[in-house]
């Protein structure tokens, strides 16, 4: 199969590795969030919606908890929001303030990637736990 470098298409069809990988994982998701915030009537006037904010920040957390992409998440938002609205440095501070607040206060949370990386290193403990009992059966 030949792929022509100039169909953007075709890089869907390419085997994506390592930082290209992640790169483009990340992009992918950026578009895709300033996609569904687009389709929300007159979201230009939503800006600074703290409620906005937090469905943004939710989204991403869905998004990276069920996936190996590492992120800087904040930085995520801000590119989202950046192609979202006309951000001064103003309204950059202002929402990494919000974010940071809604993280304080526990209006989202990093609970799935923390669960699903503690769950994998109980299982290690236990499967090591296990081939050391065995090897004192025998």
């Amino acid at each position: 199969m030949s792929l022509n470098p100039l169909d953007t298409k075709s890089i869907e069809k390419m085997v994506l590795k390592n930082t290209l990988k992640s790169h483009y994982s990340e992009k992918a998701m950026i578009e895709l969030v300033v996609g569904k915030i687009k389709e929300i009537p007159e979201y230009s006037q939503l800006k600074s919606d703290i409620e906005l904010t937090l469905i943004v920040c939710k989204m991403i957390e869905t998004i990276t908890s069920d996936s190996d992409l590492k992120l800087d998440k904040l930085q995520t938002i801000i590119e989202i929001y950046k192609k979202s609205f006309d951000m001064s440095t103003d309204d950059q501070l202002a929402l990494v303030n919000v974010v940071n607040f809604l993280h304080q206060n526990n209006s989202f949370l990093y609970k799935k990637s923390f669960l699903k990386k503690a769950a994998k290193a109980v299982g290690w403990v236990l499967s090591k736990a296990i081939n050391i009992g065995s090897n004192f059966i025998h």
